[in-house]
């Protein structure tokens, strides 16, 4: 039985591979106080005026 499951296993998936998008910008993980986000940590990026949420684009002031 065990030679079957062997024999018949499914290969790995392909290991995750690290990608440099947020680290490079200068983006910080935040809370978003918006209902939008439902209060969740969002990614915001830098603006002159504080950080910029990625996904509803309201601005937070200096964190």
């Amino acid at each position: 039985m065990t030679f079957l499951r062997r024999l018949f296993r499914r290969p790995n998936p392909d290991t995750a591979t690290f990608s440099p998008t947020g680290v490079l910008d200068g983006a910080r993980w935040l809370v978003c106080d918006t209902t939008t986000c439902a209060h969740l940590t969002r990614r915001h990026t830098p603006v002159p005026t504080g950080w910029q949420c990625t996904k509803c684009d309201t601005v937070k002031g200096d964190q």
